[in-house]
Formats: structure tokens, C-alpha cells, sequence
């Protein structure tokens, strides 16, 4: 017969498993989690609940809030931009700034937003300079994560450590605790990148065929497998289709054919205008109307093509007679879904895309996988990068909006919100004031942080008070307010006594510093598997009742675990921003392993040694 602890750590397992695999989302598992404990009698009630009331939470939804309006105002895609001034033509300037301006953008607001503002800049600016985007997107990625480490609301795990300090009668922590050993992980990062890193990520530069600044599109047709999927059609004199809307026709739906642009002749009073012969080029609309002669470039597999073309009796023509129809570069971009996108686990049929964003999704690149045409059925993923057609004005409202997908590549237009310097002020004011209270704490830290939300709201820093719920990771705030009670649980039945008592006894006689670093091991392994928010839930209470076992400070053993469950590189599903950057940097898991790996062993030996210099035991 298993005791409540034992089941409290098959619960906890199966939890674990369930976290590492990509296919489940980790609040639906934290939320399984937390009615397992409360099914079983483990938890009560008010216990099982009381992480919804916990105000690091709370916090944390609002801080949400507040890097909506750092983001809005174009605040943050200002300082984004510091890097085309600043960096030349010098590689070394390149990955110093990126690294240093996501590392500072990231003191205050999420690393996932941090990433999705800077992205598409970095991707830019390699393309400008002649650099796979590969050698930047991977240490934008690790810059983000470095620089949470910065500040106390730089992410969830710095706040969750001083929740616990405060719980147990220790002194919390200030803003500003974490910036020394934080910068030394910066400055660690930088140093290991530029001299090992980015050799160990030296890819080639694919020459493109257009100036800098464009998207291009030979490129992403060739990644994406789209030009073996296109084909042209002529309407012959008399067809049964002329006149017919393309809507009611319903092709996409019977036959999985879409229509992309369309070749017509031009009007004989517009014809008198024209520069060359009587044709013009437009895309494709729902609404337009069939006429005889024209010139469909449409885009299907080839079974889907042979079926349309039986019923429909029309032939297919030369791609030497299509006279310059083809895809251009305004016309196309490639995408990538956020972590927290409401498109994951939903078809495309499912969300109506097309009807949603004015676009076609031409094809569907997963991770591990090669590009492949989409189905209406196939779920969208974690990570997914999608190629995107329609109208530049669709495609470029789609790159100002971040909360579901960031658009990478798209051209002749700065994906970044446009600079509202009134507002952008405004905003600026609000964090500055936020800071400072923090730092001297005159009020409560929760309230600080629920008065900058209210005033980035009040301000019109944040457009309206639906786009600041929207702001929201609701996924991350469900997750952390599931886990709490997990370990509560632990500590209820005894499972972080356990914990602690195995670390301790193995390492005891070693010294404190000894058991710190087993400490750092067992969280960063965790890390690597879970998220930074999980593993610091897990381990901050073992970190707690080791140092009392052994009879010293609390502090380096806490800080310790915070560092590890952030500083978490080995592979692409250890933090969001990893995956995020994983198909735009064109890396596999190898790459990770290779780059990652060594990096996070190197910064752990940092810390590790760093930690009682500025945490005495």
C-alpha cells in the first residue's frame, strides 16, 4: 500500500514524463496534476487552490501587462533597432549587441516577448551583413534567458525565490540581488559565444539572389518545397466557369487547390495606359469573377491537381507561356508560432486561418521534419514555422501582432510597432517609477507592479483594457498557481525532507559548497526537461531544508536553484525562446546539444563559484 508521499512523487513522475513530452501543455498537465493530489486526499480544498491567491502570481500576470506597454509604444522595438545604428558591419558588434540588448530588454519583460520583438530585427540584420542567421538566433535565444537573471521581475523563477525567502522568515530579495552573478553570466555568455559558440554554429551563408533588406523568396520556395507545387492553368473561350466567383466554385474545399494570382487581360480603356502588353496581375480574391483567357497560378500536390483537372476540364500550360506570373517578394513571409499561441493543438480548418488573417498558408516546416503541404485536419505545434501568402498590408498587420505568431521574413517592412514617443514616454515613466519602488519597496512589491498595470492601461500605454488580459501568458500563471501546491505537498508528506536528506547525506560531509552544487546539478538537470518555472517551484522548499540540515544561510542554496532552473541551454525544449528560434536558425537537435551543453556546464562551475563570494553561508 503506497503512503501519501509515495504518491506524491508518482504524481510528481508522472508529471515530469508529461512536461517532457512536446505534444502535452504544461498548464493542462499542471492543472491534471493538481486534481491528482486533491483525488487522492493529499490536499484540501484551500490547499490545492491556494496558488491562484499567491502573490507571485498575481505579479506575474500584471508584469505581463506592463511589457505589453514597454512593447506597444514601440519602446522596446526602439532599443531593438540601437542595434542597426550601433553594430556596422563588424560580427563582433553583432552578437555583443544582441546579446546585450535582449540581455536588457529581458530585466523586464518576458524572455518569450524579448525574443519576438528582437527576432525578426536579428534575422534583418544578418541578411544585411551576409550572416547565416543561425550564428545570431542562438545566442539571442541563450541572451534572453541570461538576462532574466538580471532583476527580480526578470523571470518567474527570481520571484517564486523570494516568495519562498518571505514564507519561511527569511528577508526577501531586492530588485536588484541578482544583477552581480547576473552579469557575470552575462559576460560568461558573451565571452563563450563569440569565442567557442559561434564556431560551433559557423553555417554557411546561403547567397541570396536580391539586395539586403528583401525576403528571399528563391530561397524560402526552395526550403519549403513550394515551386514543385505550382502550376499554371489558361480558362479556354466558352468554359463553364467564366463568370463564376471563385468562392462559389469552392476549390481549396473539393479538390485542395488554391488559387494564388491570376494573370488577366487588361481592359481596352485601361489597356491604353499600359506600358507593355494588354495584361495586368492580381491575387487571387473570394470575389472575383472567372473570365475567359485568364492565367491561374494555382498551388496543389499533384494527386490534388490530376483530380481537379479531370473535373474541372482544363489543361495546364507551359510555365514559358505564364509571362512573368509568379510569386513575389512583397506577397510572402515565413512565420512561427509563439509558445503561448492560441493556434496550438487547433487545425487550420479548425481556427478558419484564411479567414481569420487574409493569408494562405503555402506550407508547414515542423521540427525534425521536412516542409510539407498543409492539411485542413494536421494540428498546428509548438514551434511550427509556416510560409504565409496574401497581401503585403495583411502580412504586415500580422508582424504587428505578436501574441500568436512572429513573422520573421518579410519584405521591405519593420516588423517592430511603430514609435509613439508620447506614449513611449509614458511607458518609459511607468517602469522607471516601478523600478524604484521596487527597489526602495516602499509598498508592497505586488502592489507596485499592480499600479504600473493599471497605469500602462490608464495612459493608453496598452490600447485597451482587452489587449492588456490578452497580454497575458495565461498558460505560465495557470502553470506556476498548479505547481505551488505540488510543493506544498511534498513538503506536507514529507518528499522535500527526503529530497533534502538524500542530497545532504551524500554531500554533507563535503561542505556546504559540496551540497550547493549537487543542489544546482539536480535542479539543472531537471531544467533541461521541464520548465525554468516547474523545476523552481520543485526545488526551492529542497534548497530551504538543506541549508537547515547542514546549518547554514538559506540564501546561496536558493540562489543557487533560481540560477539552475533559468540557466538551461542543452536542448530546444528546454526554454520557449530556444524554440522559437529553432527553424529560423535552421538548427537541429545537435546543435543545441553542442552549443548548449558546454555553455551550461560552464556557467553552472561560474555560479557555483560566484555564489559564496556575494551569498556568504
Amino acid at each position: 500500500m503506497f503512503g501519501e508521499m509515495e504518491i506524491v512523487f508518482l504524481i510528481l513522475i508522472a508529471t515530469t514524463v508529461c512536461f517532457a513530452i512536446p505534444k502535452f501543455r504544461s498548464d493542462l498537465v499542471a492543472l491534471c496534476s493538481l486534481l491528482a493530489l486533491f483525488l487522492t486526499g493529499v490536499l484540501t480544498v484551500p490547499q490545492a487552490l491556494a496558488g491562484f491567491s499567491s502573490t507571485v502570481v498575481v505579479m506575474l500576470a500584471v508584469l505581463f501587462i506592463v511589457g505589453e506597454g514597454i512593447s506597444q509604444t514601440g519602446l522596446a522595438g526602439k532599443a531593438g533597432n540601437l542595434l542597426v545604428k550601433l553594430t556596422g558591419n563588424s560580427e563582433f558588434k553583432l552578437l555583443l549587441f544582441v546579446k546585450l540588448t535582449v540581455a536588457f530588454i529581458g530585466c523586464f519583460i518576458s524572455n518569450t516577448g524579448t525574443v519576438a520583438i528582437l527576432m525578426p530585427v536579428v534575422v534583418s540584420l544578418s541578411m544585411k551583413m551576409n550572416i547565416h542567421p543561425g550564428k545570431l538566433l542562438m545566442p539571442l535565444a541563450f541572451g534572453a534567458s541570461m538576462g532574466g537573471a538580471l532583476t527580480l521581475i526578470g523571470t518567474a523563477p527570481n520571484l517564486l525565490a523570494r516568495e519562498v525567502l518571505i514564507n519561511n522568515d527569511f528577508p526577501g530579495l531586492s530588485f536588484f540581488d541578482f544583477t552581480p552573478i547576473g552579469l557575470i553570466i552575462l559576460f560568461t555568455g558573451i565571452v563563450y559565444m563569440w569565442f567557442v559558440g559561434r564556431k560551433l554554429l559557423n553555417k554557411p551563408y546561403e547567397e541570396k539572389l536580391k539586395i539586403a533588406d528583401t525576403v528571399n523568396v528563391s530561397e524560402l520556395l526552395r526550403q519549403y518545397r513550394i515551386d514543385e507545387n505550382l502550376h499554371y492553368v489558361q480558362i479556354p473561350n466558352n468554359h463553364e466557369i467564366i463568370g463564376k466567383k471563385l468562392k462559389e466554385l469552392r476549390w481549396p474545399g473539393r479538390f485542395n487547390v488554391t488559387v494564388l494570382k491570376i494573370r488577366k487581360k487588361a481592359s481596352a480603356k485601361a489597356r491604353t495606359f499600359l506600358t507593355g502588353g494588354g495584361f495586368s496581375q492580381i491575387l487571387a480574391e473570394p470575389s472575383y469573377a472567372l473570365e475567359a483567357e485568364d492565367i491561374l497560378l494555382l498551388y496543389a500536390d499533384n494527386i490534388s491537381l490530376q483530380k481537379f483537372l479531370k473535373e474541372t476540364k482544363l489543361e495546364t500550360i507551359s510555365r514559358d507561356l505564364d509571362e512573368g506570373l509568379h510569386i513575389q517578394d512583397e506577397n510572402i513571409a515565413e512565420v512561427i508560432l509563439t509558445p503561448q499561441s492560441n493556434l496550438i493543438n487547433h487545425s487550420l480548418k479548425d481556427i478558419h486561418f484564411r479567414d481569420k488573417f487574409g493569408l494562405t498558408v503555402l506550407s508547414i516546416k515542423r521540427r525534425y521534419q521536412s516542409a510539407k503541404l498543409p492539411s485542413g485536419q494536421d494540428e498546428l505545434q509548438y514551434g511550427d514555422a509556416m510560409l504565409v501568402y496574401g497581401k503585403w498590408k495583411d502580412i504586415d498587420i500580422l508582424a504587428k501582432e505578436k501574441s500568436d505568431l512572429v513573422v520573421i521574413c518579410h519584405e521591405a517592412t519593420d516588423p517592430t510597432t511603430a514609435f509613439n514617443p508620447v506614449r513611449a514616454v509614458l511607458a518609459g515613466a511607468v517602469l522607471l517609477a516601478m523600478i524604484v519602488m521596487l527597489v526602495f519597496e516602499w509598498i508592497p512589491a505586488v502592489i507596485t507592479v499592480i499600479i504600473a498595470g493599471l497605469f500602462m492601461v490608464l495612459t493608453g500605454s496598452v490600447r485597451s483594457t482587452e489587449q492588456a488580459y490578452r497580454a497575458v501568458n495565461w498558460q505560465i500563471v495557470i502553470l506556476i498557481a498548479c505547481m505551488l501546491p505540488m510543493a506544498t505537498a511534498l513538503e506536507n508528506t514529507g518528499g522535500v525532507a527526503f529530497i533534502a536528506d538524500s542530497i545532504t547525506s551524500a554531500l554533507g560531509g563535503a561542505g556546504p559548497i559540496a551540497v550547493m552544487a549537487g543542489l544546482y546539478i539536480t535542479t539543472s538537470l531537471f531544467g533541461v526537461f521541464i520548465s525554468n518555472t516547474a523545476t523552481a517551484v520543485l526545488f526551492l522548499p529542497v534548497a530551504i531544508l538543506a541549508a537547515g540540515e547542514v546549518g547554514v544561510s538559506p540564501l546561496p542554496f536558493v540562489m543557487a536553484v533560481t540560477y539552475a532552473a533559468s540557466m538551461s541551454f542543452a536542448t530546444p525544449v528546454s526554454t520557449p525562446p530556444n524554440a522559437m528560434v529553432m527553424v529560423a536558425g535552421k538548427y537541429n537537435f545537435l546543435d543545441y546539444m553542442k552549443v548548449g551543453i558546454p555553455l551550461q556546464i560552464i556557467v553552472g562551475l561560474v555560479i557555483i563559484l560566484a555564489l559564496p563570494l556575494f551569498f556568504p553561508f
